[in-house]
């Protein structure tokens, strides 16, 4: 449709997405941590995009007649939780470096004792690979 992908009811690692009006968000798609803007699923009509996103809180001008919006995280735009900032500005940094700074932004930012989780998680995993 617009290029971005589209997965399923949940996020990485089964967690629920935090999603702006269209049904997307900024966050990892795989493993590895690489960051996108893509859609999810969900159980409600429409099953998949409401809007093409970003929406930066603009999805219900697009709409006619019936309104499918999501409500939204409440800010322009939506980054789903833990996402790695760098590799978020890295993403949208490859159109506009300033653009993430334009808008209002979700809090997204992993609270220390969660990063310092995640990273033994992953030196624990590495030990078995």
């Amino acid at each position: 449709m617009d290029g971005f992908g589209v997965y399923s009811y949940q996020d990485i690692g089964g967690s629920a997405p935090v999603v702006d009006e269209c049904g997307g968000h900024f966050g990892p798609v795989d493993s590895t941590g690489k960051v996108e803007y893509h859609y999810h699923s969900r159980t409600i009509v429409p099953y998949h995009l409401a809007c093409q996103g970003p929406s930066l809180g603009n999805c219900a001008s697009t709409q006619r007649g019936t309104n499918y919006c999501h409500p939204g995280c409440g800010y322009e735009v939506c980054v789903q939780p833990g996402t790695d900032e760098e590799a978020l500005r890295s993403y949208v940094g490859q159109w506009d470096p300033t653009w993430l700074d334009q808008y209002t932004v979700n809090p997204f930012q992993p609270r220390e004792e969660e990063s310092a989780v995640r990273r033994l998680l992953h030196d624990i995993v590495d030990l078995f690979e």
